[in-house]
């Protein structure tokens, strides 16, 4: 996954732009909205948006991430990403 990143998702959604740009990074996104990223240092968040929509994954992904304080210009991306 992190050597090929477009094999997960793709070259036009968060998780390839995620595993790009920060290096160590796993993240997949799965059916009905649900989201997993694991983080180069072990830490880890998993969620998924109630009504299965992925029009909020982009801002819910980009604030988790902020909150565990990755400061990457992804994030920025991904939380503008539809």
């Amino acid at each position: 996954m992190r050597a090929h990143p477009e094999y997960v998702a793709g070259t036009r959604r968060p998780d390839t732009w995620l595993m790009r740009e920060v290096p160590g990074t796993l993240s997949k996104m799965g059916a009905e909205a649900v989201q997993a990223v694991a983080l180069p240092d072990g830490r880890a968040l998993a969620f998924k948006i109630d009504d299965g929509a992925t029009r909020a994954l982009g801002p819910v992904l980009a604030r988790a991430l902020r909150r565990l304080g990755v400061d990457a210009p992804v994030v920025d991306r991904i939380g503008r990403a539809r």
